[in-house]
């Protein structure tokens, strides 16, 4: 077995408890607060063979950092994943309580040993580097800090990483079933906090897993005299850049990451080509190296139930950016209605991950959308329409946009459920019709994102 703890330095803070199995797969996990519900939980699921804690072990130092915070910073801080500096100047560093934990159940803590379940081994990890490092992000997951949306933005884009960590096996584990339960109805950021520690666990585990199994993927940073962190070797590829950074010797941002380096990964999701040449593509970091279909397949496990739909009498110029907008919103369909051909540049290739239709006219996009019992929504500065901030904007249906200047034929405004707009204040007649389709799919998410 192998034990994942996301350690509470303090005795009232929340800890997280996560066991896998010998193969990898997540068993079970918890959150607890005290040292005897700790002890309680590891009783139940032992014997371990390796248990990674993501506190401190070693703390020698009477103030400063250790070294090994500073070799760390030196390989992940430009992800933001450097270490905060540790010593023994906090009261509940004297000792640390991970120490403690170790030495009050028999484990060692020194890093040179493999550990086995005759002789179980503790080892200090970071999961921030060990994220970036495992799955090449250009910067860590935003999950910690924040407002709710962003945090909740966050947990989920760390949700879908694991799951795509096969060695977890989460589909199967009904303890994730129930993470991904109370994530769903999370309303607060408290409830996120109170998951935060327990999935944190379960990447450690993971940690200790590989640490056996895998042992080239870790590195030791440190030593077991002044203290260490478990953690991926140093990153090779770039970091993300910042907002209005540019990369290091270019004139220009840094897209995407090099060649894949270690270890191939697992599974059919990957795509050779990109493992071999690196990975320039418009995607996020989570599909780094992924094949196309994969990229699909995962994201119909989670669109958004509106569909999206725009007239093309005129060879629009701005079917593109909506496309792109309604990926960037995970729209279940797109539909284009009249020519066939659209400008597929402003897209940016994310065509190829959204699903799109063709109406040769309105009639067949309405048939479509009663065929599902979907209401059709137009969007168009006219008479009668309603400000689309007060509207019923129902969490099923199509959002109906015109072209740029002519704006919906009346054949598409008689056939539509409803008509909303967006107020305007200035001179102009109208905003830009991908504008003007960016602000509705954004209310719609207000609304209705989960």
């Amino acid at each position: 077995m192998f034990i994942g703890i996301d350690l509470a330095w303090g005795a009232n803070g929340r800890t997280g408890l996560a066991v896998l199995d010998t193969v990898g797969a997540l068993v079970a996990s918890a959150s607890v607060r005290t040292d005897e519900e700790i002890d309680g939980w590891l009783a139940e699921h032992g014997p371990a063979a390796v248990i990674a804690v993501d506190a401190p072990l070693i703390v020698p130092n009477a103030s400063g950092r250790r070294d090994a915070e500073r070799l760390l910073g030196q390989a992940y801080a430009r992800f933001d994943a450097g270490a905060h500096p540790t010593n023994r100047a906090r009261p509940w560093m004297d000792p640390p309580r991970g120490l403690r934990l170790a030495e009050r159940h028999g484990w060692s803590v020194d890093p040179v040993h493999p550990g086995s379940t005759g002789a179980p081994v503790c080892l200090e990890v970071y999961p921030h580097p060990g994220m970036v490092g495992l799955w090449r992000l250009g910067r860590v997951i935003p999950y910690k800090k924040g407002s709710f949306a962003d945090r909740r933005a966050g947990f989920e884009m760390l949700l879908t990483s694991l799951e795509s960590t096969e060695r977890l096996r989460l589909e199967a584990s009904p303890a994730w079933a129930s993470i991904r339960a109370r994530f769903a109805s999370a309303g607060r950021l408290v409830d996120l906090d109170r998951l935060e520690d327990e999935i944190d666990a379960v990447f450690c585990a993971h940690l200790a897993w590989l640490w056996a199994e895998r042992p080239g993927a870790l590195t030791v940073y440190g030593d077991l005299a002044s203290g260490y962190i478990v953690a991926p070797p140093t990153p090779t590829h770039d970091p993300t850049p910042r907002a209005g950074q540019q990369a290091e010797g270019v004139g220009r941002a840094a897209v995407g990451v090099g060649p894949w380096v270690g270890p191939l990964p697992e599974g059919d999701r990957w795509d050779p080509e990109l493992l071999a040449h690196g990975d320039s593509r418009n995607v996020i970091d989570r599909y780094r190296y992924w094949r196309v279909e994969a990229i699909v397949a995962d994201l119909d496990t989670r669109r958004h139930p509106f569909a999206v739909a725009i007239e093309n009498w005129q060879h629009d110029m701005n079917i593109g950016s909506i496309v792109r907008t309604a990926n960037a919103f995970a729209a279940e369909t797109v539909h284009i209605v009249g020519r066939r051909r659209w400008n597929r540049r402003g897209a940016m290739v994310t065509d190829r991950y959204q699903h799109v239709q063709h109406h040769e006219d309105v009639a067949g996009l309405l048939s479509w959308a009663a065929d599902r019992a979907l209401p059709v929504i137009a969007v168009d500065n006219v008479p009668g329409s309603v400000p689309v901030e007060v509207a019923d904007l129902p969490e099923r249906c199509v959002l109906l946009f015109g072209q740029e200047g002519p704006g919906l034929t009346a054949e598409a405004l008689a056939g539509a459920d409803a008509v909303v707009e967006i107020r305007q204040f200035g001179s102009t007649r109208s905003i830009n019709a991908s504008a003007a389709a960016a602000i509705v799919m954004h209310e719609w998410i207000r609304r209705w994102a989960r």
